[in-house]
């Protein structure tokens, strides 16, 4: 390797034992009798459990990675990434997560179709958990291959086909029970990665966050890093890239709602034995990722730290050119190399190979049931025999599973966490308003919930692939949130709309009995 590398021999022995359990996991639990088995574990996963995987499916290559790496780049708004990613559970707790799990079904297009009686709605919610799902995967797949690449020694395209194929064949034989302890494990591998870290230079350096923040605050020179121009008191105050009030408002609200909206993180709720297990489930994760989202940004600032005193902290060579060419995705693996030399690397690799198994395991098995249970079996073949059902979940998974290939290509030169804020938007602007709304307001009609999804999908689309074409003003670094609030004004004025034209038979006959479900006493 240039610059005097050498290939961490502790990482390749870390994932080879990880790689080792995946595998005896998978086959353990490679017997699913019932698509409920195969998606939702039987839905009688723990609240720790369950809260350790959820942890982990949602600290993606985005979250171990990325959010250093942004804060690494971009000083104090980097760190609205970590805000954003962490109050989304907020939410999550105060208006989804039990009526979710009360209402019992397998998927998010489950719960609008069945909430508003609609092949339309579950159709439209497909394409929207695909449209979101795709788009997560192709940063986590776009992690994959520069870490691995790079820090294995093997070629980005190389790296990608591995990861996916491992990752397609583990998840389509042991379905949602082998995904679960895999993710369970890989968890408290990548947490325990960045907790490292945190502590090395903290406590046994003395690296403390005023220290490091009044250093850089008080530079004001050129430097080579690519996508900035200096670093001084613009680094360490808001302003330095989000410029404006309406791209900061509309990337927190993506960030915040989002997590509300993905629906890799939605199922697992399914999976929980009850509703009180499900909100138990939500404030296991706030603590777990809340104390992870403390870390990774102290870190990203004190790779910052380090890399501007290079020659006189005795900076690598080869690190301080990972920096200048890559910091934004190479951040943190340049702080185990440096704080903890070759052990310490191997843990961070190991831990970020464990944060991309975990997240894209998770998108699958969410696009196997958009594809599998919503539209072959609810759609075309409501009286399938369980079976046949099972197969169709691992085929489902199995076809999601390569479509990550093409987009780890795809994705290569972008940045990891802006990759994933985007997902975030869609999901902010597609699935939070329609569920919320559909949980919470009794008067939401079939039309209302068709033309959110709409709203979302289409104006997500339009403003994050067409941004270019757009007047300067509905230009945004990432347009969640003003997707977002469309989407709920359509939802109402589409329900209103429909509510004055049929009166009360435009409203689920029902609805009564739904609100009964989602808001009622738990059935034992």
């Amino acid at each position: 390797m240039e610059l005097g590398y050498q290939v961490p021999i502790t990482a390749l022995v870390l994932i080879g034992l990880m790689l080792a359990f995946t595998v005896v996991t998978t086959w353990m639990f490679r017997i699913q009798k019932t698509s409920a088995d195969y998606y939702l574990a039987g839905r009688k996963v723990n609240s720790f459990i369950n809260a350790s995987a959820i942890s982990s499916d949602y600290l993606s290559a985005a979250s171990f990675l990325g959010v250093a790496g942004i804060a690494f780049l971009k000083g104090f708004d980097g760190i609205i990434y970590a805000f954003g990613f962490f109050v989304g559970y907020v939410a999550l707790l105060l208006f989804l997560a039990s009526p979710l799990r009360k209402f019992g079904k397998y998927t998010v297009p489950d719960f609008v179709s069945e909430r508003f009686h609609s092949k339309t709605a579950r159709v439209l919610g497909v394409v929207g958990v695909l449209f979101v799902s795709l788009f997560y995967m192709a940063p986590q797949m776009l992690g994959a291959g520069k870490v691995m690449g790079l820090l294995l020694n093997m070629e980005y395209k190389t790296a990608i086909v591995v990861i996916a194929i491992i990752i397609t064949l583990y998840v389509s034989i042991g379905g949602m029970k082998g995904t679960t302890i895999n993710q369970l494990v890989q968890f408290w591998i990548l947490f325990g990665a960045m907790f490292l870290l945190a502590f090395i230079p903290f406590v046994l350096k003395g690296y403390t966050y005023t220290d490091i923040i009044n250093f850089l605050h008080s530079l004001n020179q050129p430097e080579p890093l690519k996508d900035t121009t200096f670093v001084g008191a613009s680094y360490t105050a808001p302003g330095f890239w989000l410029t404006n009030l309406k791209d900061t408002f509309s990337l927190l609200l993506a960030l915040m709602f989002g997590t509300a909206g993905l629906p890799h993180i939605l199922v697992r709720f399914y999976t929980a034995p009850d509703g009180k297990a499900a909100r138990r489930t939500v404030i296991y994760v706030l603590m777990l990722i809340g104390l992870f989202y403390i870390l990774s940004p102290y870190v990203g600032h004190v790779v910052r730290y380090v890399y501007m005193q290079a020659e006189s902290l005795n900076l690598p060579k080869y690190l301080t050119y990972w920096l200048a060419q890559n910091g934004k995705n190479l951040a943190v693996p340049v702080a185990g190399s440096y704080f903890g030399g070759q052990i310490l690397l191997g843990i961070v690799v190991a831990g970020a190979f464990a944060a991309i198994l975990s997240t894209v395991a998770g998108l699958i098995i969410a696009c196997a049931g958009a594809i599998g249970h919503d539209l072959v079996v609810n759609i075309f073949n409501p009286n399938m025999p369980e079976k046949n059902r099972v197969r169709i979940a691992r085929l489902s998974s199995l076809i999601i599973g390569l479509l990550g290939i093409p987009l780890g290509f795809i994705a290569e030169n972008l940045q990891i966490a802006v990759l994933v804020g985007l997902a975030f938007a869609i999901a902010a602007s597609t699935f939070f308003p329609v569920l919320v709304m559909g949980v919470w307001w009794p008067k939401m009609t079939k039309n209302g919930a068709i033309a959110g999804l709409l709203t979302g999908i289409v104006g997500s689309f339009i403003m994050i692939l067409g941004k270019s074409y757009l007047p300067s003003i509905l230009q945004f670094k990432n347009p969640g949130g003003f997707v977002m609030l469309l989407t709920f004004l359509n939802i109402i004025l589409f329900s209103k709309l429909e509510l004055a034209q049929k009166g009360e038979k435009a409203l689920p006959p029902d609805v009564e009995e739904i609100m009964g479900v989602l808001h009622g006493p738990e059935k034992n």
